[in-house]
């Protein structure tokens, strides 16, 4: 009864299934992902399309065998073959997008899309109703069905695999998983076609509904436009995904930003100068990381805000400290440590560049138009102490501006650092 394959509809079939490999894996991969509502409609949309897709490229492949006679199918038949395909892809889908997945559920959700398969594909077949029964080939029989069990355990164990990839990178996989899924289920459904033949002169059954020339190139068409808008749909999801892992890279740096920031100065502040100290810390050689720390605090804040609003503060302080800004060089760290005080960390403090802010600080000590009275400190790593508590603490210790960046004779002053003014917590 078969005469020879029509390439161009054995090459729709193929394509068909191409294209539903490659929804059915990205809408798969986005399950584990997924939660509630969201985890639902992906999946029904990946059974949906995937069970669709085997589907269709199964009647396109029926088309491309050629008949003496027209080909029709038994409609309760055709649709329950469909409602097979799409349950099982279903059931896979449901199983395999699961975050913990152990080897008995891997091969419980093979079999069942194999199972799915088969049953579409031999049910398709029986949906012609021939005037006689078909004749089966058990090796191909055999074979078909391994196929059908080889193919939906790559494809899913492919699935599982693109749930951790992603980027532009996981998208090549993703077509090259679907180039072999679909390879898969296309030989599946012509081994098939070779187990499950019917005798020369058997014809369809007049009472069927379905007209077989509905299930050719028109089903492929349909199919195609179907799946077509489902990729444009999984490309809008992936700019929007790339989009949202921006917006969130960008809110987690401005969140960080704030956090280590002075709102009214938009210097560093205490938790920024802490954290610098201890990166210093972790590389370990003190000796290679030796830096200091001046503190600068206004003695006399409360006589110069006494009576404004926290709006008319923030730019006192503002102008307080845009002088100490200007005078750092790139490498300094000025931070603003608490309403009334300064703190600049200095890395390879007895550099010479740092010479001229040294000379300014003790020569200005920060002053503006208002009259400020500045109170200074300074310590050294490692010699006045090893931990940011420490370090701090001796420097809040009140010395002559004269003796800031001068440290030829800063030792452990243990009875000064107790002395120091205690630190808020």
């Amino acid at each position: 009864m078969i005469a020879a394959y029509d390439l161009p509809l054995v090459m729709s079939s193929f394509l068909v299934a191409v294209l539903a490999a490659y929804a059915a894996l990205y809408f798969g991969a986005r399950l584990v992902s997924a939660t509630g509502v969201e985890r639902w409609r992906w999946l029904a949309s990946g059974a949906f399309l995937m069970g669709t897709g085997i589907w269709t490229m199964h009647f396109v492949g029926m088309r491309a065998m050629p008949m003496k006679m027209a080909m029709s199918f038994d409609i309760p038949m055709t649709l329950v073959s469909w409602f097979a395909a799409v349950s099982a892809s279903g059931i896979a889908l449901h199983i395999i997008g699961r975050k913990q997945l152990g080897s008995v559920l891997f091969v419980g959700a093979t079999l069942s899309m194999a199972s799915g398969i088969a049953i579409m594909h031999y049910l398709g077949m029986y949906a012609m109703q021939m005037s006689a029964p078909p004749v089966f080939n058990t090796g191909f029989l055999v074979l078909s069905i391994a196929i059908a069990i080889v193919a939906s355990g790559s494809a899913l164990a492919l699935c599982r695999k693109l749930q951790e990839m992603e980027g532009s990178s996981a998208l090549v996989v993703q077509f090259i998983a679907a180039l072999v899924m679909a390879a898969a289920i296309c030989g599946m459904h012509y081994t098939g076609m070779m187990a499950m033949t019917f005798p020369e002169g058997a014809v369809p059954a007049i009472d069927n509904g379905l007209r077989g020339s509905w299930m050719g190139i028109p089903l492929a068409i349909f199919c195609m436009a179907l799946l077509s808008v489902a990729l444009f749909v999984t490309a809008l999801d992936v700019r929007y995904r790339r989009e949202l892992a921006e917006h969130k890279v960008e809110d987690d740096k401005r969140v960080a930003e704030l956090a280590f920031s002075d709102s009214a100065t938009g210097l560093p502040n205490r938790s920024a100068l802490e954290q610098r100290m201890l990166d210093i810390f972790a590389l370990g050689d003190a000796r290679k990381n030796p830096f200091a720390l001046v503190y600068l605090e206004v003695a006399n804040f409360r006589e110069l805000s006494s009576g404004m609003d926290s709006e008319s503060v923030n730019l006192l302080v503002s102008k307080i400290s845009e002088p100490l800004r200007k005078q750092m060089p790139r490498d300094v760290l000025l931070a603003r440590y608490s309403p009334n005080s300064f703190f600049a960390l200095v890395p390879e403090h007895e550099s010479a560049r740092h010479t001229s802010m040294y000379q300014w600080i003790r020569e200005h000590a920060g002053t503006t138009s208002m009259q400020v009275l500045w109170r200074t400190g300074q310590s050294v790593y490692p010699v006045t102490g090893n931990s940011t508590r420490k370090l701090i603490r001796a420097a809040m210790v009140p010395r002559d501006p004269g003796e800031i960046g001068r440290f030829t004779d800063i030792t452990r002053e243990t009875e000064l650092t107790a002395a120091a003014p205690a630190l808020n917590s």
